[in-house]
C-alpha cells in the first residue's frame, strides 16, 4: 500500500508540475496588445486638391479609419497610400458614407526605409469632411 501512495504522490507531484508549466508557457506566449487597435489620433481634415487628412503611418495587417462628417450624405471617400519621397497617392479603395472603416491585409503598401505604409482618406465629395479617426 505504501508503494501505491508513493506512486500516486509522484504522480500527482508531476501533473501539477506539468500544468504549471502549461500555463506559463501560454502566458508569455502572449503577443503584447493581440487583438486590440493601436491608437494613431484624430487628423483633421484639409483641403489639397480634395479634402484630405495628413498622412498616418501603419505597419500593416489591418487599418482603421473613423470618418466624422457634418452631413450624412453618401459621400465616397477614398483611402489613398502616399509614397513619402515622390508625394504620390495611390488609391487604395473607396468606401460610401461617414463612418468607422476596417481595411483589411494591407500589408503590401508597406514599403520605404522606415517599413510602414503612409496612410490618409481624401474625397473630392464631402466638403463637410471634418475629421477622421486612425487605428493601426
Amino acid at each position: 500500500m505504501k508503494t501505491l501512495d508513493r506512486c500516486k504522490a509522484v504522480a500527482v507531484a508531476v501533473t501539477a508540475a506539468a500544468l504549471s508549466m502549461c500555463f506559463t508557457q501560454s502566458a508569455l506566449a502572449a503577443p503584447a496588445g493581440g487583438g486590440s487597435w493601436d491608437d494613431l489620433g484624430t487628423k483633421n481634415v484639409y483641403y489639397f486638391s480634395e479634402y484630405r487628412t495628413k498622412t498616418v503611418q501603419s505597419s500593416g495587417g489591418d487599418f482603421k479609419a473613423c470618418i466624422t462628417s457634418s452631413t450624412s450624405s453618401n459621400a465616397t471617400y477614398g483611402l489613398y497610400e502616399e509614397d513619402a519621397e515622390s508625394l504620390n497617392s495611390k488609391l487604395v479603395t473607396t468606401v460610401n458614407k461617414a463612418s468607422c472603416w476596417v481595411f483589411r491585409d494591407i500589408g503590401a503598401y508597406v514599403d520605404g526605409d522606415n517599413d510602414r505604409a503612409e496612410f490618409y482618406i481624401g474625397t473630392g465629395d464631402d466638403s463637410e469632411m471634418v475629421r477622421v479617426h486612425y487605428y493601426d
